[in-house]
């Protein structure tokens, strides 16, 4: 038999209450009987490490209601909105999901699809207006949404969830997948650094986690994610910027050239900048209107990582794979559907995969690094199953 199955694209850096609800609404609307998570690894979309490691955010996910949490492989997971949305959908078309469900500013399906369908074929007076833009040294993001104004309601597109979900419906249109997109609106709550609402966003969790203000935290998150977050071992984004500021100091312009994301002199600037005596004033420096922060921070993240353009030229080329970081313990029929859908486990790589999972296991084993671990989790950790039920019952699963 087939199973039905929802995908959700997350981070669940950490997981919070809305994320929680968000699984609930998905599984509801989508009628499914099996929820898949593709998840960052240890590092994120924002070019920073993640407060927990990932096979914590996984067992967190599983206990908060998903079924399986494969990983999203690191190439694609720090990459810009396009490139992540791209190996996402890639990687659950492969594993045979139906439909995707995620949250948007607008929470309507249609109007988002229409966005994306000009945005797949726009008109060419849209494209000299997108250049003219880009040449006045607007932002990507700024440029497309003040290019398209004219043709179609572009405020859709200055909402941060908005833009990743056309992304997410661009690939699926452009890979042709029959997965069908879903969505249920987001509130602002949850993108508000406020910790007074019910919802908040993951990053006003964060930002009081990095002051170790938990108490503030805590009616935000689920209790198994707060004592994780209460008594995990961190991972110190600055431990990452000392390492890669020394990282760049020791480079030079011939490797930073081939890096994916180095464009226009951006590895000049880098290495010029990289002497200044701070992380902080390396970014600035390097920063113009046209080269945002979370630009230059995943061009530094890639150059430290070595995921220069031609391993994502091969990326893009191979057939996924997935690695299950954890699956709910009643649910291992999911890995033999996943079998019988053809689908790589990470036992089966050809050599082109196992290059692109090589960079998996170099994230993983510089996160320990950096939060002063020992061991690479990759190898030494099975999949995780969780057994939810002896969880809820106040037994602790495995």
């Amino acid at each position: 038999t087939n199973l039905k199955k929802c995908g959700i694209i997350c981070e669940y850096n950490p997981l919070h209450n809305g994320h929680v609800r968000h699984i609930q609404e998905a599984k509801k609307a989508s009628g499914c009987d099996t929820l898949i998570c593709v998840m960052s690894g240890n590092f994120a979309q924002r070019g920073d490490g993640a407060v927990l490691d990932k096979y914590t955010r996984a067992r967190h996910a599983v206990l908060a209601g998903a079924d399986i949490v494969v990983e999203l492989p690191t190439v694609f997971a720090v990459g810009a909105a396009e490139d992540f949305a791209f190996g996402a959908v890639r990687l659950l078309s492969a594993l045979g999901c139906e439909c995707l469900h995620f949250g948007s500013e607008s929470g309507d399906a249609e109007a988002l699809a229409a966005v994306a369908d000009f945005l797949l074929d726009p008109p060419a007076a849209f494209q000299k207006k997108l250049k003219d833009n880009l040449s006045k040294g607007m932002s990507y993001p700024q440029s497309v949404s003040k290019a398209a104004a004219r043709y179609i309601d572009a405020a859709i597109l200055d909402k941060p969830n908005n833009t990743l979900a056309i992304e997410y419906i661009k690939e699926i249109k452009r890979q042709n997948s029959g997965i069908v997109p879903m969505t249920v609106t987001r509130t602002s709550d949850y993108n508000s650094d406020d910790l007074l609402s019910e919802f908040c966003s993951a990053s006003a969790i964060r930002t009081a986690f990095n002051k170790q203000d938990f108490k503030k935290i805590k009616r935000h998150v689920p209790h198994f994610v707060y004592e994780d977050l209460v008594g995990n071992q961190f991972y110190r984004q600055q431990n990452f910027e000392i390492f890669a500021h020394g990282f760049l100091i020791t480079s030079n312009a011939g490797y930073l050239r081939n890096i994916y994301g180095a464009e226009e002199g951006l590895h000049n600037k880098l290495i010029k900048n990289a002497t200044l005596p701070c992380y902080d004033d390396l970014l600035f420096a390097t920063k113009s209107k046209r080269y945002t922060l979370l630009k230059i921070k995943r061009l530094i993240l890639c150059s430290v990582l070595n995921i220069n353009k031609n391993v994502m030229r091969k990326a893009k080329k191979a057939k996924p794979y997935f690695k299950v970081l954890a699956i709910n313990a009643d649910r291992c029929d999911i890995l033999s559907d996943f079998a019988a859908q053809g689908a790589t486990d990470i036992k089966n790589l050809d050599e082109t995969q196992k290059e692109i999972y090589a960079i998996d296991r170099k994230a993983a084993n510089l996160y320990s690094a950096l939060c002063q671990k020992q061991g690479n989790l990759d190898r030494s950790m099975p999949m995780q199953k969780i057994d939810v039920n002896a969880y809820k019952s106040g037994k602790k699963g495995d």
